[in-house]
Parts: C-alpha cells; structure tokens; sequence
C-alpha cells in the first residue's frame, strides 16, 4: 500500500489553503483515487459537500511518502 501527502494549494470549500491530508491508496497509478481521498476527506471531519467535491486528486499537490 502507499501513502500519499496531499496539500491544498488554495481553500477549497472549508479545507483551508495549505490543509495537509496523508492518504493511504492501493491505486495502481501515481495518485490516490477520489474514492480514497473522499475518505480521508471525512476522516479529517470534512463531511460537506462542497469540500468533499475536491476529492479529485487533480485539486491537490501530491507526494509520495
């Protein structure tokens, strides 16, 4: 399994700009998918859904732990 450090580049929804989330993936590809950061997402108490919309990985600066 990897693990994934996504950061905010600006504030999305109620994530602030900067927000750090690790992200555990069994995605074969080289980021995690929206499914898992989804997860994370609430995980992290981020259950609305106009933050949980940027669980794309696209939206965040990502790196491999």
């Amino acid at each position: 399994m990897k693990l994934f450090k996504l950061t905010a580049p600006r504030s999305m929804g109620k994530i602030p700009k900067g927000f750090v989330l690790q992200v555990p993936s069994s995605s074969a590809g080289g980021s995690p998918s929206p499914r898992e950061v989804e997860t994370a997402l609430k995980n992290a108490g981020f259950t609305d859904s106009s933050s949980l919309s940027f669980s794309s990985s696209g939206n965040w600066k990502i790196e491999k732990i």
